[in-house]
C-alpha cells in the first residue's frame, strides 16, 4: 500500500510540474487574483487525482498499463483548467501543450535511460516504475533553470497566431511529432533498447532546434516588417501633414480675401445704416460672420496635435461625401504622449474611410467619439462596412492584402504601451471599434 501512495504522489507531482511549465508562458499576462485562483484549482485537481490514483492502483494493481494510463491522461484536467481560465488563447494553449509534451518526452526518455541502463538491483515491475518516477523528478530538477527560462519566453509574437491557418501550423507541428512518437510507447513494454532511447532524445533535440530556428527567422522578419512599417507610417504622417498644411493655406487665402473685401463691406454697411435700411444691414452682418466662420479651421479639442489629426481625416471623409458625426471631450493636458494618440486616430480613421469608400454612396457613415472621464479614455469609431471581416484570435481584423494591416499593427502597439482594452465587432453593416484605457 505504501508504494501505491508514494507512486500516486510522485505522478501527481510530475503532472503538477507539467502544469506549471504550461502556465509560465502566460504568467506575465495574468492578474494576481487569476494566478491564485488557477493554483487553487490545480491544488484541488492534485488532491482528487492522487486519491483516484491510489484507488486505481489498489483496484487494478500497479503495473505497466495502470502506470501509463495515469501518465498519459492525468494532465488533461490541468489543461482544461488552464484553457478555461486563460481564455481566447486557444492556439497559444495548443502550441504550449505541444512544446511541453516534447519536453516531457525528453525527460521521460532520459529517466527511462537511467533506469534501464544503470546497474541497479531491480527485482520487479513496481520497483522499476518507482525508480523511473524518482529519476524523472531528478532529471526535471537538474534541468529546471533551463526549462523555466525556455517556457517563460516560449510564446512567439502574437501576430503569428492572429491568422488562424498559420497558428494551427505552428501549434500542430510539435504536437504531431510528439504524439506520433508517443504512440510507440503506448504498449505493455517498460524496458526499451538504446535505439529507442536515442530516437526519443534526438527527436526532442531536433524539435527544439527547429523552434529556435523559427524564432530567429521570425525576429528577422519582424525587424524587416518594422522597418517597412516605420517607412510607411512616416509617409502617412507626411501625407497627413501635407493635408493639414493645404487646409491651413486654403483657409488663410480665404481669410485674406475676406479682409480685402472688408473695406467694401464696411462702406456698404455704413450706407445702409445712414439710409435707415437696418434690416438689410443686419442681414449683411450675419452673412459676413458666417463667411468668416466658414473660413476658419474647425476646432475639435484644445490639443493642437489631436485637433490636426481629426481635422485632416474628418475633412477627407467629407470630401468623399461620407456623413460624419463626432464628439470630442478631452482635457487641455493629456496624461499620455500626444503623438501616440494622434497616430492611433489617424490609422483607425483612415481604415474607416477606406471601408466607407468601398460602399455605395447611400450606405456610408462614420461616427467618431473620443472622450475622457477621469481616470479613463474612451474611443469609439463606427463605420459602414458590408464586406465580412476576418478576425484573428486577438479579436482584431486580419488581412492578407499587401500593404494593408498597418492600422491594426499600430493599434496593437498602442494597446501594449497603454494597457488598452479593445472590442472590435461587425454587426448589421456597421463595424465598431471600442477602446478604453486608464491614465498613466
Amino acid at each position: 500500500m505504501e508504494i501505491y501512495i508514494g507512486l500516486a504522489l510522485a505522478v501527481t507531482m510530475i503532472q503538477l510540474l507539467g502544469a506549471w511549465l504550461r502556465y509560465l508562458p502566460f504568467k506575465g499576462e495574468l492578474s494576481v487574483l487569476t494566478e491564485k485562483f488557477i493554483w487553487r484549482c490545480f491544488a484541488v485537481v492534485a488532491v482528487l487525482q492522487t486519491a483516484a490514483y491510489i484507488v486505481l492502483f489498489t483496484a487494478r494493481g500497479l503495473n505497466v498499463f495502470t502506470y501509463k494510463l495515469v501518465m498519459y491522461t492525468g494532465f488533461l484536467l490541468y489543461v482544461f483548467v488552464s484553457v478555461y481560465l486563460i481564455r481566447q488563447r486557444w492556439l497559444q494553449h495548443l502550441f504550449v501543450i505541444s512544446m511541453q509534451l516534447m519536453w516531457a518526452l525528453f525527460i521521460h526518455a532520459a529517466s527511462n535511460t537511467l533506469t534501464s541502463e544503470l546497474p541497479l538491483p531491480i527485482t520487479g515491475v513496481q520497483q522499476y516504475l518507482a525508480l523511473h518516477t524518482v529519476f524523472y523528478l531528478m532529471v526535471f530538477a537538474l534541468t529546471l533553470p533551463l526549462a523555466r527560462h525556455f517556457f517563460r519566453n516560449l510564446l512567439p509574437p502574437a501576430y503569428l497566431f492572429a491568422e488562424k491557418r498559420t497558428g494551427y501550423y505552428m501549434a500542430l507541428l510539435p504536437l504531431g511529432l510528439g504524439l506520433s512518437h508517443m504512440m510507440l510507447l503506448a504498449d505493455d513494454r517498460i524496458v526499451y533498447n538504446w535505439n529507442d532511447h536515442l530516437s526519443r532524445l534526438m527527436l526532442s533535440l531536433w524539435v527544439f532546434l527547429f523552434y529556435r530556428f523559427m524564432v530567429i527567422l521570425v525576429r528577422r522578419t519582424e525587424e524587416q516588417d518594422r522597418k517597412e512599417n516605420s517607412y510607411l507610417m512616416m509617409n502617412q504622417r507626411i501625407n497627413a501633414l501635407e493635408d493639414y498644411t493645404r487646409l491651413t493655406w486654403e483657409r488663410q487665402e480665404e481669410i485674406m480675401r475676406i479682409r480685402h473685401d472688408l473695406r467694401h463691406y464696411n462702406r456698404l454697411l455704413l450706407s445702409l445704416i445712414e439710409s435707415g435700411e437696418t434690416k438689410k444691414a443686419a442681414d449683411l452682418i450675419i452673412a459676413q460672420e458666417g463667411e468668416i466662420l466658414a473660413a476658419s479651421l474647425p476646432t475639435y479639442c484644445q490639443n493642437p496635435i489631436i485637433n490636426a489629426a481629426l481635422g485632416v481625416y474628418v475633412q477627407r471623409a467629407q470630401e468623399q461625401r461620407i456623413p460624419v458625426t463626432h464628439t470630442v471631450k478631452l482635457p487641455p493636458q493629456l496624461s499620455m504622449e500626444e503623438k501616440d494618440l494622434a497616430i492611433l486616430l489617424s490609422n483607425v480613421l483612415e481604415n474607416a474611410i477606406i471601408a466607407n469608400m468601398r460602399q455605395s454612396a447611400d450606405r456610408r457613415g462614420l461616427n467618431v467619439s473620443l472622450q475622457y472621464h477621469q481616470p479613463q479614455y474612451i474611443l469609439s469609431v463606427e463605420n459602414r462596412c458590408d464586406t465580412p471581416l476576418v478576425f484573428g484570435e486577438d479579436g482584431l481584423p486580419v488581412t492578407e492584402e499587401k500593404g494593408h494591416g498597418l492600422g491594426m499593427a499600430s493599434l496593437r502597439d498602442f494597446c501594449r504601451k497603454y494597457g488598452a482594452e479593445t472590442d472590435f465587432r461587425q454587426q448589421d453593416g456597421w463595424v465598431r471599434l471600442l477602446m478604453y484605457w486608464a491614465d498613466i
